[in-house]
């Protein structure tokens, strides 16, 4: 989208930190470190959001501070809910915006207030309308079932992830890797396609680029990194994958 970045991948979203993750970083602290370490080393983070409405307003000062520099990821609220945060990604500059649909049966999500939930073709086109920048349809498995590619296609959306949730959502959800070349052959270059899923070094993220992915993401390695090293522990992994990579390509 005009954008240029350094490697083929990028950090994944995570949200509620403290719930997830301990005590030591809170949404702010942690996607402080994170989106400015990933921006200073030619690669963005995708943000997360959460059950809290301030992890979202955390993720978005941090992109704002960072100069646009990320890209905040929506949990699929209601249109009233999502039109409220569509104005704070507008207000951070953020160049790209994602909505992780992939969650969307979750329980827990639809008894909340605001609830969340599925959205039809029409309301997700109603939302990529809100966005007014490119948007990124994270959780497509198939080609044209209820989370499929045609669907964010006809929806508007500029990009997608095939993603599984990491795999936490369902049991028996096929991976990633077995349904990516067949959304990549449908795609023919109508959007960007990226992944993520169990991605963890340099020869994953080239398997997935041989498959027809345009980049990776990668989210839980990222986490350790920050609680283990915060700046430099994701400078140095950001260096480490791009090593990897970099050989795998060579040899």
């Amino acid at each position: 989208f005009g954008e240029k970045f350094d490697y083929p991948f990028f950090a994944g979203p995570v949200g509620a930190m403290k719930l997830h993750y301990g005590d030591k970083y809170d949404d702010l602290t942690y996607n402080d470190i994170l989106v400015s370490a990933c921006a200073a080393n030619g690669i963005a983070a995708f943000t997360g959001d959460g059950t809290n409405p301030d992890v979202f307003k955390a993720a978005t000062a941090a992109i704002k501070k960072n100069h646009g520099q990320g890209i905040p990821t929506v949990k699929p609220w209601n249109i009233e809910t999502i039109r409220e945060k569509m104005d704070m990604v507008q207000d951070c500059g953020a160049k790209m915006v994602a909505m992780d649909i992939d969650a969307a049966g979750l329980p827990f999500l639809k008894n909340l207030n605001p609830p969340a939930g599925s959205k039809t073709v029409e309301q997700l086109s109603e939302i990529v309308n809100a966005a007014g920048i490119p948007f990124i349809v994270k959780g497509i498995m198939t080609v044209a079932g209820a989370s499929g590619a045609k669907k964010a296609f006809d929806a508007g959306a500029s990009a997608i992830v095939v993603s599984n949730h990491g795999g936490r959502v369902l049991d028996q959800t096929p991976a990633t890797a077995e349904v990516l070349e067949r959304i990549v052959e449908w795609n023919q270059g109508r959007m960007k396609i990226f992944v993520d899923g169990g991605i963890r070094q340099g020869t994953d993220i080239f398997k997935a680029l041989a498959m027809g992915a345009d980049a990776v993401l990668i989210a839980r390695p990222f986490v350790q990194a920050v609680y283990g090293g915060a700046e430099e522990g994701v400078k140095l992994y950001i260096e480490k994958l791009a090593a990897e990579l970099s050989d795998t390509m060579a040899m």
